[in-house]
């Protein structure tokens, strides 16, 4: 089943595809079925919205799209032709525009975060910021519908997934913040060095390391934006969010959200707009802001650290991966060799392989080299592509035609260099003659196809590390298999990576797991499809970035350490 995805998603996706689907109840759609909130075709190439998403989408303030000091507003230089169009990856049709902000925008924003700054970080306690924390939190799970179907419209997720995974990843990141600011949590924001010594007189601060610039992906929008919006707000920073320009749907409900919550002015700053050279350059420039927190592609994360570097802002990066995923031969011809195998191929499927931390480089030992592609392939031909409103379990597109072009030429040059083509490969799925389908059925589906920006789910073998499929992320639903004949050499093709955010290993050896724990060169390594746990950090090395996001570690990124003497010498 496709829900048993152990490894291809952040932290908090492996607590939330392990729970039962929550159901949605309310409402005149029906979300399990998608049978009244899916695009419906009336028999033109157009797609219409169903009217209660082209409802919610006109409720979003998608003119007066910057939210500054408290309120929405226009930017101040409109631009019609830096407006971004917003695609529904499903059908290729436009479903909304959304106004970015200028330069001087930007500007305002900071200073209205740097106005913020003292009564929020000092004048606010943290137990104050909690309840805010909270009460957004709540309004979130109240509109779980309104955000899976602006998520599921903007970026393609299948509608399940986007409920069940998608915006249930936020609510769990809230969840556990929340739980680590409260009486039982690990952070704490005081506390003396050595309390026993009555000779050390220092006091330890954790405080807000000032105003800091969000900069957030496509892939998994509410997961990413609340691992830097609610920690950040937790220890008192004010906060500037740019999220991507493929996903600012589900950004403005969250800054609608954040509105309702009733936090003070100036704290939140919402501006929407692109990366190089307008507004993530700006902010990354910025000498007002003291951090950027960016999650993305490597290519970005450099440029941003070089453009935030004349300001000596800190720099915090998640980026890519290029996971491995080691299967050793003591699971012999068990089940469990069997499933290391299925859950493998349905995790790099799984969100059409647009996820940073997937396993999309598996490792199999020589002597089950035959086996190993077999269940391989077979599993891979049980996966559905359908649209992303559509009830059911299946992948759907990816989120632009631009990522979908990306993901062809990596597939041509796998083909190109020498790699077996086990299942999928070029172009659009096509829906053969004789499958069990209606012809009319079959013709509205493929004209689907042809629009939506679907990819075929591709499995590579025989890959080896010199070819640009095995060294580069992809981020579509490609694997690429390999085959080893020691723990030595695993270990090595495993690290031959720029790459080091995740690496799996499937092995009932505990000597053997000690070993791969200390040796693969990864922020995160997962033993037999046991999930991290939520209050675990989640970040690399080497090109994956420098960031630890999520638990104590998540809020201490955003804080800088102050250490204080004579606090005690005085006390009666």
């Amino acid at each position: 089943m496709m829900v048993a995805l152990w490894i291809s998603f952040s932290i908090v996706i492996l607590a939330i595809l392990a729970a039962e689907s929550i159901a949605a109840a309310q409402g005149s759609c029906n979300l399990a079925t998608a049978e009244s909130c899916s695009s419906h075709d009336d028999g033109s190439n157009n797609a219409i919205l169903d009217a209660t998403v082209q409802q919610w989408i006109d409720e979003l303030p998608t003119e007066n799209s910057m939210y500054l000091d408290g309120a929405w507003m226009k930017p101040t230089v409109s631009n019609n032709d830096d407006s971004i169009n917003v695609i529904d990856p499903s059908t290729g049709q436009q479903i909304a525009t959304v106004s970015v902000a200028s330069k001087l925008d930007v500007d305002m924003a900071v200073v209205s975060a740097r106005q913020a700054l003292e009564g929020w970080s000092i004048d606010t306690t943290l137990h104050q910021r909690r309840k805010l924390v909270y009460q957004l939190y709540k309004l979130y799970q109240e509109h779980r519908e309104q955000m899976a179907q602006l998520i599921s419209h903007e970026m393609g997720a299948p509608i399940e997934l986007a409920l069940d995974a998608q915006v249930g990843s936020g609510s769990y990141v809230m969840e556990n913040f929340l739980l680590e600011v409260g009486d039982e949590g690990n952070f704490e924001a005081e506390y003396q060095l050595d309390p026993d010594d009555d000779e050390d007189d220092t006091t330890i601060y954790h405080e807000a390391i000032g105003v800091v610039g969000l900069i957030t992906p496509w892939n998994w929008p509410m997961n990413q934006i609340a691992l830097k919006v609610i920690p950040a707000l937790l220890v008192g920073c004010t906060v500037i969010l740019k999220p991507s320009e493929e996903t600012p749907l589900s950004a403005l409900l969250f800054g609608k959200l954040i509105h309702m919550a009733g936090f003070p002015s100036g704290v939140f700053q919402l501006v929407n707009g692109y990366g190089p050279g307008h507004v993530g350059e700006w902010l990354a420039s910025h000498p007002g802001i003291d951090m950027v927190s960016f999650t993305g592609s490597t290519r970005a994360g450099k440029q941003i650290s070089a453009t935030a570097a004349p300001t000596l802002k800190r720099v915090s990066l998640e980026m890519g991966g290029k996971g491995a995923n080691i299967i050793f031969e003591d699971l012999g011809d068990t089940d469990d060799f069997y499933e290391a195998i299925e859950s493998g191929v349905e995790s790099v499927m799984s969100n059409s392989g647009q996820t940073c931390n997937a396993p999309t480089r598996m490792l199999v030992p020589a002597k089950y080299w035959d086996y190993a592609l077999e269940v391989a392939k077979e599993v891979a031909w049980e996966i559905e592509v359908d649209s992303a409103h559509e009830g059911g379990d299946h992948i759907g597109p990816v989120v632009s035609e631009t990522q979908y072009e990306r993901i062809q030429s990596y597939i041509r040059s796998g083909i190109d260099e020498g790699a077996t083509l086990l299942v999928g490969g070029l172009g659009k799925p096509t829906i053969e003659a004789g499958e069990d389908i209606s012809d009319d059925s079959r013709r509205l589906l493929q004209r689907q196809y042809n629009d939506g920006y679907y990819v075929q789910p591709t499995i590579f073998a025989n890959c080896s590390p010199e070819m640009t499929i095995w060294k580069e992320e992809i981020f579509g639903p490609v694997l690429c298999i390999t085959k080893y004949d020691t723990e030595e050499e695993a270990i090595r093709l495993a690290n031959d990576s720029p790459y080091g955010l995740t690496h799996y290993a499937q092995t009932y050896d505990k000597k053997r797991q000690k070993r791969l724990a200390r040796k693969l060169q990864s922020g995160m390594v997962v033993i037999n499809q046991v999930g991290l746990s939520g209050s675990s950090p989640f970040g690399g090395v080497k090109q994956s970035g420098n960031s630890r996001e999520g638990g104590e570690w998540g809020l201490l990124d955003f804080c800088i350490v102050k250490a204080v003497s004579g606090l005690r010498s005085h006390e009666d």
